[in-house]
């Protein structure tokens, strides 16, 4: 098999990544890998000089090796972040303390020798702003990156209005990283599905037919700042329309804090996605990522099966990672999950 990797202008190889490459080869596969997934992990094991760009379609594995190759770098001085998260977190420091970005990085990476950045894809204007000064500044301080993304490096900010400003970030990547493809094969992610036990996202359910009954009475949620309307809120759960947190203008900020602060979101009213605009799309898609990530229960009470978000005038471009995702919930019928 034939692995896509691109390299970049040679140069001394990073030391931790030497030292990295060794103990992966020497541990050898924790469990079993597919060929792709042992090509991607040959990939991983010859040094770069400063980090690794792993992609690949959902469900192939990215964040299990990305996991590993993290754990075998010798030093204590590493930060594992999700990327929503790093600039949700990167944006508000320097709103708030009114710093450079140079001050905000060395505040949220301290002493960082090497970072991971899990689900690397940029679709927010505000990340595209950050993300070229941000890895020249942490390449330039010698920092070892690691980035699983689904998109290979043309494909980010597939919006065509900002692609174009876009392009000298995606040329860094590909020049000052080694560009790793796991290629096709099984999505792991969707074989699991119904395997998980206990609480999490795996233990939530996707529910056709109607929703409980509205009863008029709604909650305001401050949540940092932005006002998000729920229908109920009892002991570690919350419940929302589907309009109020998809078909108004909510971010991933606003998202996570749902996370943060509830173990199960319940979400009513879903539609027929194949109806469904671009705009709310993009957002169920953003939202499924964080509850996802976050390991936080999600019950959905919805009009029809989710794959129908494939038949929308403008689907998502992440849907494929969005069903993958949402393959793990238990498929329900509203009466049976009435009278369970």
């Amino acid at each position: 098999m034939r692995l896509r990797t691109r390299r970049p202008t040679a140069v001394e190889p990073h030391p931790l990544a030497v030292g990295a490459g060794a103990r992966l080869r020497a541990a050898g596969p924790a469990v079993s890998l597919d060929a792709a997934q042992l090509a991607a992990v040959e990939a991983l094991s010859r040094p770069a000089a400063h980090g690794y760009y792993l992609w690949g379609a959902a469900g192939r594995g990215k964040t299990m090796l990305a996991d590993r190759y993290f754990a075998a770098i010798p030093s204590p001085h590493k930060r594992r972040f999700h990327f929503h998260d790093f600039f949700r977190d990167l944006q508000r420091q320097i709103i708030l303390e009114r710093e450079p970005l140079d001050a905000s990085l060395r505040r949220l990476v301290g002493d960082a020798r090497a970072i991971l950045f899990d689900e690397f894809h940029v679709h927010d204007v505000a990340d595209g702003v950050y993300l070229a000064a941000t890895l020249e500044t942490l390449i330039a301080h010698g920092v070892l990156l690691i980035a699983t993304s689904n998109y290979e490096p043309s494909g980010l900010m597939p919006n065509p209005l900002l692609h174009s400003r876009f392009e000298t970030t995606i040329e860094l990547v590909t020049t000052r990283l080694d560009v790793v493809h796991i290629g096709a094969g099984v999505d792991y992610r969707a074989r699991r599905a119904g395997d998980a036990a206990g609480r999490g996202f795996a233990t939530g359910t996707w529910c056709i037919g109607e929703s409980s009954a509205a009863d008029g009475a709604r909650i305001d949620l401050d949540a940092g700042g932005f006002r998000i309307r729920a229908r109920h809120v009892h002991e570690g759960a919350a419940s929302f329309d589907f309009h109020d947190l998809c078909g108004r203008a909510l971010g991933t900020a606003q998202y996570l804090w749902l996370a943060e602060w509830f173990e199960t979101v319940v979400l009513e009213d879903v539609p027929d996605l194949a109806t469904v605009g671009r705009d709310p799309l993009a957002r169920f898609a953003n939202l499924v990522d964080v509850l996802y990530d976050r390991d936080v229960r999600l019950r959905v009470c919805a009009a029809a099966i989710p794959e129908r978000m494939l038949d929308a005038v403008d689907p998502p471009r992440d849907a494929p990672r969005t069903l993958s995702r949402l393959s793990a919930l238990e498929r329900v019928r509203a009466r049976a999950l009435t009278s369970s």
